[in-house]
């Protein structure tokens, strides 16, 4: 006695498509200059705050041949359609753009700067000052530059 079963398989053809706004490199006069990066980022929780909810702040670096840049912008996701997703830009704080100092990050390797920048981010995120801000309503903060969760709602 045999048995046969007979199934029906769709072949369905997705395309899903993610728009993401992209910050552009600062011009000079839009790149602040504090001595350190516990400094810009004291000025931004003290003197800058989103007007809505922000779901994600990147942080991000610019690498130029004399400079390093690190951004900060805050970011929503929104569903535009079944398959479809729109990732806005829609917080960037007065100061968004810090050129890190010289003395203290030019002569690193790109690999130990960005290990330097995310250990110090995210001590940053175990201050009171981080605690007490409009960074902790979000849901993450991501360095983008590697893709590194500094800070997560869901793990603290």
């Amino acid at each position: 006695m045999a048995c046969e079963q007979h199934g029906k398989i769709i072949v369905q053809d997705v395309r899903i498509t993610e728009s993401v706004d992209d910050l552009a490199p600062p011009a000079p006069e839009e790149i602040s200059h504090f001595k350190t990066l516990q400094d810009w980022l004291v000025n931004i929780c003290d003197n800058s705050k989103p007007e809505k909810k922000i779901d994600k702040f990147k942080l991000g670096l610019f690498e130029g041949k004399d400079e390093k840049i690190l951004f900060l912008v805050g970011t929503n996701t929104y569903k535009e359609g079944e398959h479809q997703s729109a990732t806005r830009i829609e917080f960037e704080p007065a100061h968004n753009y810090l050129k890190l100092p010289e003395r203290d990050y030019n002569s690193l390797a790109h690999d130990e700067l960005v290990n330097k920048l995310i250990s110090q981010l995210k001590d940053f995120a175990n201050t009171n000052t981080f605690e007490n801000s409009f960074l902790s309503k979000a849901n993450s903060i991501v360095f983008e530059t590697n893709g590194t969760i500094i800070w997560s709602k869901e793990t603290n």
